[in-house]
């Protein structure tokens, strides 16, 4: 690998590290560390990108392609993904933890996350789906190294699902504690 490569790796892992640690911090409880490491993911990745614009003047639209991240593969797809995602992670985040607060009981099923999780892992997968054109994978076949057309038919359905199963158990979580006070967290 080049160097700037491995230089760019160590920089993506050490912000998903700081990420973590803010939302560590900042939570009293599992489901509220990684609901503050959700939102402060989805609010530097939009303005990673708001900055770009404000300096660069790039990307052009939300359909210009980006590479997002290097690791374990070169993840690429058009801006607007990423944005999708995070946009979706700090509104998913801001109401569990507004819940939370109001004292509805926020209990994810293992299935739940395993759900919702897969649906993740499926986002990524979108992502990498071109990765040995974009890495130019030396086995003879002729790579351009540039993006194939993206994964659509693998991101939209991982995506929709993702957010309707999260709505459909946010509807669960308000009306069982919808009675004369919310169920309250123990």
């Amino acid at each position: 690998l080049e160097p700037l490569i491995l230089v760019e790796m160590g920089r993506e892992a050490a912000t998903i590290v700081m990420l973590a640690a803010a939302g560590i911090l900042a939570g009293a409880s599992g489901l509220q560390r990684f609901c503050f490491f959700m939102i402060a993911f989805g609010i530097w990745d939009i303005f990673y990108y708001v900055w770009l614009w404000v300096i660069l003047r790039w990307p052009e639209n939300l359909m210009t392609w980006d590479l997002l991240f290097y690791i374990p593969l070169p993840w690429v797809g058009p801006v607007i993904t990423p944005v999708l995602i995070s946009v979706t992670m700090i509104a998913a985040g801001s109401i569990l933890i507004f819940l939370a607060e109001k004292g509805y009981a926020i209990r994810w099923r293992w299935y739940d996350w395993v759900i919702e999780l897969g649906c993740g892992f499926l986002l990524i997968v979108a992502f990498c789906w071109d990765w040995k054109n974009i890495l130019r994978v030396p086995d003879g076949t002729p790579y351009s190294g540039i993006p194939n057309p993206f994964a659509w038919w693998l991101f939209l359905p991982a995506y929709l699902f993702a957010l309707i199963y999260f709505a459909a158990r946010l509807h669960e979580t308000i009306r069982a504690g919808s009675g004369d006070a919310p169920s309250k967290i123990p």
